[in-house]
């Protein structure tokens, strides 16, 4: 199998995507009132940086 180059932009489009198709697949809803932990906003903050 060959390996291909993708942006990071392709690459989020798919993350989510991927995310929200899970989430509706397994009936989970985030209140819209929802805030992440700080344990959770740095993890979301390193992963942005790479």
């Amino acid at each position: 199998m060959n390996k291909k180059a993708i942006s990071a932009n392709a690459r989020r489009q798919f993350v989510v995507r991927s995310t929200r198709t899970s989430a509706r697949l397994e009936q989970r809803v985030v209140p819209a009132d929802h805030v992440r932990s700080s344990k959770a906003e740095k993890f979301v903050r390193s992963a942005k940086a790479r």
